[in-house]
């Protein structure tokens, strides 16, 4: 029994320890595409992107589908907007895979999100691996 008591001492001491040092047991939410994640300049440079590169299929043409709008949204809510850099890194365009350079994904990535009705913030997305914690949202 007293070891017990002695244990249960240590957990307490462990956690106030812990709650003092400012550590915390709460998991951090992720992030969204709603929480102004890219740039109006980044998105800018997006749509020159996809103007030249992708617009012909993914504008209302028979070979992609549009990447905006509910089905788009539905699509790809809650899933990491790594998964979206990963499909358009890895297949895009269709005529040249592969071919996009990593800052034209991400910028891309941010006219999407604008053409989507999500906001700008201050900061461009700096790197893909900033897509890894990020969500698609439905609605912004």
């Amino acid at each position: 029994m007293r070891i017990d008591r002695i244990g249960l001492v240590w957990v307490m001491v462990a956690g106030i320890a812990a709650a003092a040092s400012g550590q915390s047991t709460t998991t951090t939410t992720a992030e969204t595409v709603a929480d102004k994640v890219f740039s109006a300049d980044q998105a800018k440079r997006g749509r020159a992107s996809y103007d030249g590169k992708c617009a012909s299929c993914h504008d209302g043409g028979t070979m992609g589908p549009e990447l905006w709008g509910d089905p788009f949204l539905t699509q790809w809510e809650n899933k990491e907007v790594a998964s979206f850099y990963n499909r358009i890194q890895t297949t895009m365009p269709e005529d040249a895979p592969g071919t996009l350079s990593e800052s034209e994904v991400l910028d891309i990535i941010a006219y999407v999100l604008q053409t989507n009705g999500f906001p700008a913030g201050e900061k461009p997305i700096d790197s893909k691996n900033a897509l890894a914690t990020m969500k698609f949202v439905k609605k912004k």
